[in-house]
């Protein structure tokens, strides 16, 4: 439950009581979460930071390595009662959609927050969709030459080969069984 007096949270590592929630996502790296909640009339104003570590392979040579997330929150929590049958809202965007350092808004039919849940999200959205071993890592990476190999997975004899779609190394890749 949302506390209305506020409240502050401390996760880490040592206390434990997130690990099970956050295995999945950062495996055996530490973490600290500090975060406070403090009611703003009918919201409720979430802020604190979030730091872990993210084991991921570099999208270009497969070498393994730790992303380091450091997240700063800022939500607005707001209570909100679900809309009875035949109800209707709609929204427009607004323009703290395309600010960077105010708020974002989570609405929420009761004052019941899984704050762990919360918490995997946001850990969860720091994960890249391409991740790379460096800031400037590309083609021309040192580790490119030195990819992990991979037991179960083959290469076709030409695949380092430029290609004119990236979609065509699809075609070369074999399961070996």
């Amino acid at each position: 439950d949302l506390p209305l007096e506020g409240r502050e949270f401390q996760f880490s590592t040592e206390s434990g009581e997130l690990t099970p929630n956050l295995k999945d996502l950062i495996g055996s790296n530490p973490y600290t979460v500090n975060l406070k909640i403090v009611p703003m009339g009918n919201t409720f104003d979430l802020r604190g930071r979030i730091q872990t570590g993210l084991d991921l392979q570099c999208s270009l040579c497969a070498i393994d390595f730790k992303l380091p997330v450091r997240l700063d929150v800022h939500e607005l929590i707001i209570i909100e009662k679900a809309l009875n049958k035949g109800e209707q809202m709609s929204r427009n965007n607004h323009a703290h959609e395309w600010e960077k350092t105010g708020p974002d808004y989570i609405v929420i039919p009761s004052d019941v927050f899984n704050l762990a849940e919360y918490i995997h999200e946001q850990i969860g959205l720091a994960e890249p969709i391409r991740p790379l071993g460096k800031p400037d890592c590309d083609v021309a990476c040192e580790n490119l030459q030195d990819r992990v190999s991979r037991p179960w997975l083959s290469y076709g004899a030409d695949a380092e080969n430029a290609q004119t779609s990236p979609f065509q190394i699809l075609e070369k890749l074999k399961l070996k069984s």
